[in-house]
Order: C-alpha cells, then sequence, then structure tokens
C-alpha cells in the first residue's frame, strides 16, 4: 500500500526538514531510527488515505512492568492533537505510542507537533 499524493508530499516534505531521505519500505511504510527517540514510523492505511504515526522504542522486562501503568494511561483524547493517542507493547517489549490521522487531517505543523509530542510522551515513561 503506498501514500496518497497529499500524506506523501507532507512526508516528504518532514524527511527533508530532518535531513533524511524518503525511503519507504516494501509494504508502503517510512520508518526513521532516531539516535534517542526510538524507531518513527509512518504507515499508510485504507487505500493510503490515511496514516498512523507511531514511535516505538524497546524496553527491558523490568521496565516494560514499572511503566505498564503509567503507558496506559497515556491513551486517549490528546487536545493538542485533536486526535486519540493509541498505546501498546509488543512481544519483544518495544512499546508503542501511535496516532492516526485522516489524509485532510495532516500537514507539517501537524506532524512536527505529533513527532514532538510522541517522543516526550515516550521519553517520560
Amino acid at each position: 500500500m503506498q501514500f496518497s499524493s497529499s500524506i506523501r508530499t507532507n512526508l516528504e516534505a518532514f524527511a527533508a526538514n530532518m535531513h533524511m531521505p524518503y525511503m519507504p519500505q516494501h509494504d508502503g511504510s517510512l520508518s526513521f531510527a532516531l539516535s534517542t527517540s526510538g524507531v518513527l514510523t509512518f504507515t499508510p492505511v485504507k487505500s493510503g488515505n490515511r496514516v498512523a504515526v507511531s514511535l516505538g522504542r524497546r524496553h527491558s522486562d523490568q521496565e516494560v512492568g514499572r511503566i505498564y501503568e503509567p503507558l496506559t494511561r497515556k491513551a486517549g483524547f490528546v487536545p493538542e492533537l485533536q486526535n486519540n493517542l493509541h498505546v501498546g507493547i509488543s512481544k519483544d517489549n518495544f512499546v508503542y505510542l501511535s496516532v492516526l490521522f485522516e489524509e485532510e487531517q495532516l500537514n507539517q505543523p501537524v506532524l512536527e507537533v505529533t513527532v514532538d509530542h510522541l517522543i516526550s510522551e515516550l521519553s517520560s515513561l
């Protein structure tokens, strides 16, 4: 699946602003390994007209046990994003924060605020 042209244009500009190449994977997703923050991923959803923006970072078993409750409290509507924040933990102890945007909701300021919010929230755990 590929991103819509509008989403792709926003993601290309975002990548350029970060001085990183826009290189989608075979499944259409786009990922950036951020040195201290984790892996930032943009995944096309529903024919590419929606995008999931997620940040994930691996934690130890002990850390996952400690942050489980604070993580679940982060889930829900976030006024500054005008959207819901989703949280999850994978079997291999990656902790994820994610937001789903419709094509018409996405622009450069929204992307920047969202990524900053995900980094801040994940770092606070």
